[in-house]
């Protein structure tokens, strides 16, 4: 078979447990029109960013810095 576009949906294999109450959160900020699987995957998706920007953040604030050409030159660029 065919592999389809990117973005097309993947079909689910998994199921996951949830208890009512998360359910009920997760339905409620799914937005009309959007699966349940896709709300997942776009919370996975800011998840992954935030944590990306918080450590952006800490390298930013504690970590050492040297020129881009010093970089590529020590790295052998």
């Amino acid at each position: 078979m065919a592999q389809g576009k990117v973005g097309q949906a993947e079909i689910a294999n998994k199921r996951v447990a949830l208890t009512p109450s998360t359910w009920v959160a997760l339905s409620n900020i799914k937005p009309p029109g959007k699966s349940l699987g896709d709300t997942v995957a776009d919370l996975i998706a800011e998840h992954q960013k935030r944590v990306l920007e918080r450590d952006l953040d800490g390298i930013d604030a504690n970590g050492t810095f040297v020129p881009w050409e010093r970089a590529k030159k020590d790295l052998g660029l």
